[in-house]
């Protein structure tokens, strides 16, 4: 029973890599115009944004007064997110501002 989980984890980690490596290999060798370059820029910070928004409001903290930490995190997280197109960065403002507000309104 342990070997077919273990063979299942390695076979499921197997597909997972080839899936994320395998288009960006074959998209590696087009050469894309400059402005779909900038363009797909957008792409990695707009869908974390997204995804760190969808994951605040979806928990709504709410303080005593009926303000949404969760939102005002959400918003900041997007304001980061268009900024810097960081995903990086996107991550530690939703994070950090939800912490924040956290820890000063409630």
């Amino acid at each position: 029973m342990e070997r077919n989980i273990l063979l299942a984890i390695l076979l499921s980690a197997l597909v997972t890599g080839l899936m994320r490596t395998v288009p960006v290999l074959l998209l590696s060798r087009f050469r894309l115009a400059p402005g779909l370059q900038q363009w797909l820029s957008f792409i990695p910070a707009a869908m974390m944004a997204a995804i760190v928004c969808a994951e605040l409001l979806g928990k709504p903290a709410l303080t005593s007064d009926g303000f949404s930490i969760s939102l005002l995190a959400a918003i900041a997280a997007i304001l980061a997110g268009i900024v810097t197109r960081s995903l990086f960065a996107t991550i530690i403002v939703g994070m950090a501002a939800f912490s924040g507000l956290s820890y000063l309104l409630i």
